[in-house]
């Protein structure tokens, strides 16, 4: 069902970037979900702090940027499905939507990461702290869940990339490509 529907938002985004069709923008149909979009970019945001505090702690002791943090995703995936199981929300499912999150997350942070090795002055200055980072991505997660909850039946719906499609498509234009990827993996995630 995900290689599905990985396929159709693929399919409909290759669509979108041919310029031959778009969302209605004033159907509901196509709205209900912008929030929960708008959500997700912008945790996906929070990557870029994230790959700058994991780049100025490697520059610090010599070492290799270290992207997985195997105990940190474990608290969020179990945090998250606690959660979504007290509001009736199928575990599999919670942990598959944050599993998609953080795999957005670390596109863009090992294509930041990369980016710097090439272009060391494009690194930022004054990175901030991760536990500055992360209260920020707690409330972003509590944010997501409450829209997944909020909208369960579209999001177990067939058209379900159909209706997220509209809100990518709005987010798309502003953001380079390397964010524009990492955005698509985190909705894949969502139906």
């Amino acid at each position: 069902m995900r290689a599905v529907a990985v396929a159709l938002l693929s399919a409909v985004l290759l669509v979108w970037a041919a310029g031959s069709a778009r969302p209605v923008p004033g159907e509901p149909l196509y709205r209900a979900l912008d929030p929960l979009v708008l959500l997700i970019a912008q945790r996906l945001d929070t990557a870029d702090a994230v790959a700058a505090a994991k780049w100025a702690d490697a520059a610090r002791d010599g070492s290799a940027p270290v992207i997985d943090d195997p105990a940190r995703e474990a608290e969020v995936y179990d945090a998250m499905a606690r959660v979504g199981a007290a509001r009736g929300l199928p575990e599999s499912w919670v942990r598959r939507v944050f599993f998609g999150q953080i795999e957005a997350s670390k596109t863009v942070q090992y294509g930041l990461i990369a980016r710097w090795r090439f272009e060391p002055a494009a690194a930022p200055g004054t990175p901030p702290d991760l536990t500055d980072v992360r209260p920020a991505i707690d409330r972003l997660n509590a944010a997501i869940m409450d829209q997944l909850a909020e909208h369960r039946a579209e999001l177990a719906a067939p058209d379900c990339m159909e209706r997220l499609a509209h809100g990518v498509f709005s987010l798309l234009e502003s953001m380079d490509p390397l964010h524009r990827l990492a955005l698509i993996r985190a909705v894949s995630a969502l139906c």
